[in-house]
């Protein structure tokens, strides 16, 4: 299982009760294919930076969730097809995504060729 983050803006003249049954479909489509919905955070309505959809505001919602990601497909199915979501990002929270640790190990490879080569240099100019 994989963590993710789900950001939706939704339509802004959706009642707080049609919201919140958005959200229950959301979190049940997550848990009916054994997923887990860890916090919901309702930031409520905001001005979009630009024109979506003749809206000019929407209401932000985000969902934190684990789930495998072959089921990542039939959510993000279900979001484009309701018409009561006007965009939607899921993305990798940044604590789980990972760097190759040949990419650690390189950069510290290269530190200290650097330092070897100064003292070198240093070590050369201190013989002349």
């Amino acid at each position: 299982m994989r963590n993710y983050e789900l950001m939706l803006a939704l339509n802004p003249q959706l009642e707080e009760e049609e919201v919140d049954s958005l959200i229950n479909k959301y979190k049940k489509l997550i848990q009916d294919k054994e997923g887990k919905v860890t916090k919901v955070n309702k930031w409520g309505k905001r001005e979009l930076a630009y024109e979506i959809k003749d809206f000019t505001e929407a209401y932000y919602l985000v969902l934190n969730f684990s789930s495998e990601e072959k089921d990542i497909s039939e959510l993000e199915r279900v979001m484009r097809l309701d018409e009561k979501v006007i965009r939607h990002l899921l993305t990798l929270p940044p604590k789980t995504i990972s760097r190759a640790p040949k990419a650690k190990s390189s950069v510290k490879e290269a530190k200290s060729k650097a330092k070897e080569e100064k003292e070198k240099e240093q070590t050369k100019e201190g013989i002349d």
